[in-house]
C-alpha cells in the first residue's frame, strides 16, 4: 500500500499550502496528500473523494517524488478560440434580425444558437456547434437571456394622458381633488372629489392553474367542470388612497353592466365629485354610453388611459392577488360558490394590503 511520504519540514510546508489554497482542484490534491500521510488508504480517499485509485495513487507518486511543486496541476491555455470576436462584433450581430439574411431563409425575428450556426457557416465558413457559439458569446461577455418588457404604447395621446391621470392621483393623494379639475366643471362652489380605478374580470367556473407546491414526481390535479365553463363578470371600484371599493357580479361585461355599476357607485357616494379611470374596452367607450354620461356629468368624468397600458390601473393588481389567493388551483362546486367565496374575499383583504397594491405608505394616510 502506498502512502505520501509528509516529515516535519513538509508538513509546515503543507499546512501552509492548504490555508492558503484558493482553487478546489489545488486545494483536493494537498487535502489527499495531507490524509494520506495520516494513514488513510487509497480505497479510503477514492470512496472519500470520489475519485479513481489510479488518480489518488498518481497524487501521492508525484508528490512523493517532487514535493508539493510536482504535486501543483498544470493547467493547459486550452483550445484556441474559433472566432476571436469582441463583445462589440457580437452585438451588432445580435442587434439586426436573422431574417435580413437572405442565405438563412428564415422569417425569424430574433436569433437561437442554431440560427448563429448557420450564419457563421453561410457568411464566415466556420463550422461550430451550438455550445462552442455559446462558449463565445460568453466569454465575449454577451449574455443570452430572457428579455424584458417596456412601455410602448401606440396610442399617439399617451403622453398627455397619462399625465392627466398623474396629475388627478396626485391631487387625490394630498387630498385637493376637485370638480374643478373636470374637463367641464358642474356649476356651482366646488365638490370634494374622489379618484377611483374601475376594470371588470372574468369568474369562470372552470379554475386557472398554476404554480403550487406539491410532492416531487406528483404533478398537483385539479377538478374541472370539462367542457362545461360558465362565467360571471367581477365589476370592480378602487378608491385611491384609501382603498375602499365598490364591486358588483354581473352575467355580462356589456356597457348596460358598466351602467348598472356606475349608477351603484354613485348612489354610494351621493356628495362626491367621481374621477373614475378606466381602460379602452369596446364596453367602456362605446357611444351608448354617451347620454349617460351627458346626463350625469355633473357627479363623475370618465378618465381613459392610454391603449395597451394595463399596468397603470391599479385595480389590476387586486385582480392578480385575487386570482392567486382564491381562484387559482382551485374548483368551487358552483358558479355561484366562487362568487361568494371571491366578494368574502374582497371583504376581508387587510387594508394594509390594499395600501401596499397601491403603492402608498399607510402612515401616511389622514382620515377625516
Amino acid at each position: 500500500m502506498i502512502y505520501a511520504n509528509v516529515d516535519e519540514n513538509s508538513r509546515i510546508e503543507l499546512d501552509r499550502a492548504l490555508k492558503d489554497a484558493k482553487d478546489k482542484k489545488w486545494f483536493r490534491r494537498l487535502k489527499v496528500i495531507d490524509l494520506s500521510s495520516l494513514g488513510y488508504s487509497v480505497p479510503e480517499l477514492s470512496n472519500m473523494f470520489d475519485l479513481h485509485a489510479i488518480t489518488i495513487r498518481e497524487y501521492i507518486h508525484r508528490y512523493n517524488h517532487g514535493g508539493l511543486p510536482e504535486l501543483r496541476p498544470g493547467y493547459g491555455q486550452g483550445r484556441r478560440e474559433i472566432l476571436p470576436w469582441s463583445k462589440e462584433q457580437w452585438l451588432e450581430l445580435i442587434n439586426q434580425a436573422p431574417c435580413q439574411f437572405e442565405k438563412l431563409e428564415t422569417g425569424a425575428q430574433n436569433w437561437t444558437q442554431a440560427l448563429m450556426v448557420d450564419y457563421l457557416a453561410a457568411y464566415h465558413a466556420v463550422k461550430v456547434t451550438q455550445s462552442a457559439v455559446s462558449q463565445m458569446l460568453k466569454r465575449a461577455g454577451v449574455k443570452w437571456k430572457r428579455a424584458k418588457l417596456r412601455v410602448k404604447s401606440p396610442d399617439p395621446l399617451y403622453v398627455v394622458k397619462r399625465q392627466r391621470v398623474e396629475s388627478l392621483k396626485e391631487k387625490a393623494a394630498n387630498g385637493s381633488l376637485t370638480s374643478y379639475e373636470a374637463t367641464h366643471p358642474p356649476p356651482g362652489p366646488a365638490q370634494p372629489a374622489l379618484f377611483i380605478y374601475l376594470d371588470s374580470t372574468d369568474l369562470h367556473w372552470c379554475p386557472d392553474v398554476g404554480h403550487t407546491y406539491a410532492a416531487q414526481g406528483i404533478q398537483l390535479k385539479v377538478d374541472s367542470p370539462g367542457l362545461e365553463n360558465p362565467w360571471l363578470a367581477l365589476f370592480g371600484s378602487l378608491v385611491y388612497p384609501s382603498g375602499e371599493g365598490v364591486y358588483s357580479i354581473h352575467e355580462h361585461k356589456r356597457h348596460l353592466e358598466l351602467i348598472n355599476h356606475l349608477q351603484l357607485l354613485m348612489n354610494s357616494m351621493p356628495d362626491l365629485f367621481l374621477f373614475i379611470v378606466l381602460d379602452n374596452a369596446s364596453a367602456h367607450t362605446t357611444k351608448k354610453l354617451e347620454a349617460f354620461c351627458r346626463e350625469h356629468q355633473d357627479r363623475f368624468e370618465l378618465v381613459y388611459l392610454p391603449t395597451y397600458s394595463p399596468h397603470l390601473n391599479l385595480i389590476e393588481r387586486l385582480w392578480r392577488v385575487m386570482r392567486h389567493q382564491v381562484t387559482r388551483n382551485h374548483f368551487f362546486d358552483s358558479l355561484d360558490t366562487l362568487a361568494r367565496a371571491v366578494t368574502s374575499w374582497l371583504e376581508l383583504y387587510p387594508f394594509s394590503q390594499f395600501c401596499t397594491l397601491m403603492g402608498i405608505d399607510e402612515s401616511e394616510l389622514q382620515f377625516v
